[in-house]
């Protein structure tokens, strides 16, 4: 499959999951010393191969008509700093929730959850898109960190493949409400 296809298929697949809005969220994926990115604006029904805009890992525009996401610099910082192949961030609401009600993903809640995710991290509201928001998720990324929770904002997920980056997202969300569920009944 081409990457770029493959790109689309899992991006789109974080909103059918209700994971992002039609324009909320990003992905990439690098690719030798490139970074296929989506696009800034565009909504994912309407995504098509030509969307994809190709980075050089120092954040020149080696191919595309559109604007990168604005979060270029944070999947650039991500792969400058690690040897993962996929990165994808989502505005997964059970997991925004959680953390606005002042309480963190548990990963001994699901057994499941301990396999896939190795380490999480946390980063207090910095503004989206900004070089201070790339350099903090880069360092918890270094720090042997693979999902990162952007407070008031979203998730960073990590991988070596984008079925692995979204099946931690997917796992930490099911978590996030589970976690939600037991401190609505009073059980956590």
């Amino acid at each position: 499959m081409d990457p770029r296809d493959q790109l689309i298929r899992y991006f789109i697949e974080t909103y059918n999951k209700g994971l992002n809005t039609l324009m909320g969220g990003n992905a990439s994926i690098r690719i030798g010393d490139s970074v296929l990115i989506t696009p800034s604006g565009v909504p994912k029904s309407e995504l098509t191969i030509n969307d994809i805009v190709e980075l050089s890992i120092n954040g020149n525009v080696i191919e595309g008509n559109r604007k990168p996401s604005s979060e270029w610099r944070m999947h650039l910082s991500i792969y400058r700093v690690s040897d993962y192949k996929a990165v994808i961030h989502a505005h997964a609401p059970s997991i925004i929730t959680l953390y606005l009600a002042g309480l963190s993903l548990d990963l001994s809640v699901v057994s499941e959850a301990k396999s896939y995710i190795r380490k999480i991290s946390d980063v207090e509201f910095i503004k989206p898109g900004t070089q201070e928001l790339a350099d903090e998720v880069s360092m918890r990324i270094k720090d042997g960190a693979d999902l990162i929770v952007l407070k008031n904002h979203g998730v960073v997920a990590v991988g070596y493949s984008l079925p692995e980056a979204l099946n931690k997202i997917e796992v930490a969300e099911d978590t996030a409400k589970m976690l939600l569920t037991l401190r609505l009944i009073n059980k956590y």
